[in-house]
Order: structure tokens, then sequence, then C-alpha cells
């Protein structure tokens, strides 16, 4: 006689996140997409869940094999064992209701948490929180006082300090502490714990801080436009950038900030609103068809195309992900045409800064190469003295003059997003050729 009551049904967001797992694993389906067309379901609890599994899926899918769960049950479906465990063990850690899945996961809990423990595939540790200030509504200064207030705690690196001592800083951080960021100005670092809590903190919603991952905050710091300069940022939604290079012209001079899409045009009109930019212009149209006539006097310029997307970590990767040569080969195609339009578009631009998430040499390194034989008047400037030399990660040493002077950011040493990032200056004497 089974202890089960066969009548209770599995609680409809458990079913709803299973329905999608189980088509992102069969059919290779985006997470993104198919979260997107569960209307009916909590998209926020959709999301915590599958990106619990993402960051966990040996562990759990090893924990699963040795306990037996579903060898023992085999009227259990896959799909929903995943998602009841990755909830029990790495997420609420409870489950809800009575249903007959949701009785049999949780008396599994003590043999999969033994399990877990005992694995070599540890929890993923997450990265810090970077919170960036918006010095268009609050001064660092001003920031600095409001968290004393709150007791927070400032963590200080010697003068001296190296990066590595810098990385070990972070990784030490206690809870009630942050640090300030040695590379970008108005980047407050914190314990991974407080992500949620600064995600629903009344500064975020008031724009006074912008959640942005470190990675990205040195386009702007790379590009380093002077105050009352004129910036072209072609590829601009949903504006985390744009409002970035604005904080670090002082919210004087000009930016014009592009997008193609409509919906995310919106959002880059919205966030400058909402964040206090003064000096953004943002233009509904194909960053291929500006130029110096409807961007007059443009002399820097943000490159940050449409790309793969493999460095960024709040991607949610269900089954491990082939690379797909047909899809990198259209993508740094459309990559090179943006970079070299850019070169050649505007006659006073002065540095030109290209970056996307990817970790595909094929939309990094390469599409440097080709850009800078199609435009001779650019040369690379080296992103890692740019920093001054506090840095590791550069390019691959096999793309001559190239890859030495492009600068990535790897996630598990870094503790950011993926991003690479190649800075390009006009030769003096390109105009007199």
């Amino acid at each position: 006689m089974s202890q089960f009551t066969h009548s209770i049904k599995v609680p409809t967001q458990y079913k709803a996140t299973a329905k999608i797992l189980k088509a992102a694993i069969e059919k290779q389906k985006s997470i993104k997409s198919l979260i997107f067309e569960e209307k009916h379901a909590r998209v926020r609890s959709l999301q915590a869940v599958l990106k619990h599994y993402s960051d966990n899926r040996g562990a759990i899918d090893n924990a699963i094999e040795e306990t037996g769960l579903l060898k023992e049950n085999p009227n259990l479906d896959s799909a929903l064992a995943k998602v009841l465990v990755t909830e029990l063990i790495f997420g609420r850690g409870q489950l809800n209701g009575e249903s007959k899945p949701v009785q049999t996961v949780r008396s599994y809990k003590e043999k999969l948490q033994q399990a877990i423990s005992g694995s070599e595939q540890k929890k993923k540790e997450p990265n810090p929180r970077y919170v960036r200030i918006n010095t268009n509504l609050l001064s660092v200064a001003d920031a600095l006082d409001y968290l004393y207030g709150e007791e927070w705690r400032r963590k200080q690196l010697d003068s001296d300090g190296t990066y590595a001592d810098f990385l070990a800083a972070i990784r030490a951080l206690e809870e009630d502490e942050f640090l300030m960021d040695m590379h970008v100005e108005g980047v407050l670092i914190f314990h991974h714990k407080w992500s949620h809590y600064w995600a629903s903190h009344e500064f975020v919603h008031t724009k006074k801080f912008i959640l942005q991952n470190k990675a990205t905050c040195l386009a702007a710091e790379l590009l380093a436009p002077p105050v009352g300069s004129t910036v072209l940022d072609m590829c601009a939604a949903p504006g985390m950038k744009t409002l970035h290079i604005c904080n670090v012209m002082h919210n004087q001079g000009r930016i014009y900030a592009v997008e193609q899409s409509k919906e995310r045009y919106k959002a880059l009109c919205d966030i400058t609103n909402e964040a206090g930019c003064q000096i953004v212009t943002p233009i509904l149209g194909d960053a291929l068809t500006m130029d110096a006539t409807k961007c007059p006097d443009v002399e820097y310029i943000l490159v940050d195309p449409s790309c793969s997307g493999n460095g960024m970590q709040s991607r949610i990767s269900v089954c491990d992900e082939q690379k797909d040569d047909k899809r990198l080969y259209k993508l740094a195609g459309l990559q090179i045409k943006i970079l070299s339009h850019a070169m050649s578009a505007f006659p006073n631009v002065k540095r030109i800064l290209y970056c996307t998430c990817s970790l595909w040499k094929e939309e990094n390194e390469q599409v440097v190469q080709r850009c800078l034989q199609l435009n001779p008047s650019f040369k690379l400037l080296s992103c890692k003295k740019a920093l001054r030399n506090k840095w590791q990660n550069v390019g691959d040493k096999e793309y001559v003059q190239i890859g030495k002077n492009c600068l990535y950011c790897l996630p598990d040493y870094d503790l950011t997003d993926g991003i690479f990032l190649a800075m390009f200056e006009k030769r003096p004497d390109a105009d007199n050729e």
C-alpha cells in the first residue's frame, strides 16, 4: 500500500519550471524565451530555481543518480525531480504541498544532502554584488556617508596593493564590509549574500545606485571621454553603459545613443530619463545608417554589438552548450560591419572602444584583426596599460600585436562577467593620408 495520496496535484509553479527545463534540455531552446512564453507563472521564481540548477547542475544530477531517486521511483518525471531537488537543497530549503512527487523528494532530503556534501562538485560560490553610484543623482561622498550610517564597514587596501591583493580582499569580504573598486571610480563591491538586498533597495529603484557588473563598467573607464566631448554609443540599449559614460563626462557634453529595437529603445529612454542624464540624445535607428550628418562632431565611440553572450554569469544554461560555428560566423560578420563603420563614417573620431560579453575569439581577436586590416588608419592601444598594468588576463598572443593589447575579464579569475575589450585610436597622421 502506498503511503502517498495521488489526488493532490503538484503546485503549478513546480510544473511550469519542470516544463521549461524539459524543453530546454530536449529541444535545446533558450531558457529566456521559454520563461517569457510562460506568461501565467511567477517569472522571478522560475528564474531563481533554474539559475540554481544551472549553477549546480553537476552536483544535483550526481546526487539524483547516487541516491537512486529516479531508479527507485520510475514514475517520477526527471525534469520535475531536478526542479524539486534544486528547490529543496539549493533554493528555499523546503517544498510546498503534499503531492506524491513532493513527498517522494522530501523523503530523500537527508540522502541528497549527504550526496551533495560528499560530491567533488561543490556548490558554486557566486561572484560578489557590484553596485555603481550614479553620480548624476548622488555624489560618491554622499553614498559613502549613507553606507556608514547604515553601519557598513569599508575595507581598505594598501595604496601599493596589487591586483592579486585586491582579488584576495574581495574573496575575504565579511558580510558587513564593502570595497571600493580599484579600477573604476564609484563601483562598490559587496558580499554575494546581499545580491537580493540591493536588487530591491530604494536607491536602486530611484537610480541613485545602478546594479552593473564591474566588467561592463570597464567600457566607459577605457573609452574615457573628457568632460564636454561628443560620444556615440552605437548599440546602446538597455543603457547601462550610456549612463556610465554620462557619469564619466560629469553630465556635460553630448551622447548620441542609438538603438534599433523599439522595445529596447523605450527602455533606453526610460533609464536615461530616470537616471538624470541631461546630455543623452536617444536615436531609434540602425547603427549602420548613422554618420557624421546624423551624429555630428563625434569624437569617441562605444561599439557593443549583439554577441553570443557566453560570458554572462546571469545566463542560465541547463545543458552543455555546443559551440555554434554557423551562428558565430554570422555574428562576427555583423560585428565587423558595425566596428568598421564606426572607423570610417565619423571623420572626427579619436578613440573607439569595442566590447563583447563573449569569450569566443571569433567575436573578439578575429573581429579586431579584420577591422584593423580594413581600416589601417587605426591602431590598438593597450587596455592593460590604461589600467596601470593592474590586470592579468589579456587576449590570445597568437594574434600578434593584437592579443597583448586586448583585455579579458574572466569569471573565475576576475570575479566578474566574462567580457572582452579592445581600444582603438586614430593614427595622428591618418587625416593627412
